[in-house]
């Protein structure tokens, strides 16, 4: 049965998977970067085009003056 079969390679898989990982070091591992700076520095930003809302809303199928009109999970 193929079921059978795909169980049994996974079973290798995960088997010769958990072999490689016990031979690894863990104490030579080392997890994320040390850095001096790690936030980043707020600025002033960037001006953006004043007629972007306006388009940005008339390419939405349904809106109103401020928001895109969407229902929640309509895409599924």
């Amino acid at each position: 049965m193929d079921k059978d079969k795909i169980k049994k390679q996974a079973k290798q898989i995960l088997d010769k998977f958990a072999s490689a990982l016990a031979k690894v070091d863990s104490e030579k591992i080392k997890i994320g970067v040390d850095r001096k700076r790690f936030e980043r520095q707020e600025g002033e930003g960037e001006k953006c085009d004043s007629g972007f809302k306006k388009k940005f809303l008339q390419n939405a199928p349904e809106h109103d003056d401020d928001f895109i009109l969407a229902e929640r999970g309509g895409w599924k």
